[in-house]
């Protein structure tokens, strides 16, 4: 039975939050999503994270992403 939770903009800043680094690679994201997301969630990840940062949550940097507009503070 799969328990795991699907990928969401409000999941992604978390990981931010608790991010060891201001500026964190792709590669960092999805190894934590793999660990509590369902199977498959992770394959969005690069879409929402293109999304947010046209959004102005994210900041893009040689691709690695951070945090720069939290919209859930």
């Amino acid at each position: 039975m799969d328990n795991g939770k699907a990928l969401t903009e409000r999941f992604l800043v978390a990981l931010f939050r608790r991010g060891k680094a201001p500026y964190l690679p792709i590669a960092y994201l999805k190894e934590q999503g793999d660990k509590v997301l369902s199977k498959g969630e992770t394959d969005k990840l690069l879409s929402m994270l293109e999304e947010m940062a046209a959004k102005g949550v994210l900041e893009v940097k040689e691709d690695k992403y951070k945090l720069i507009n939290d919209p859930f503070a």
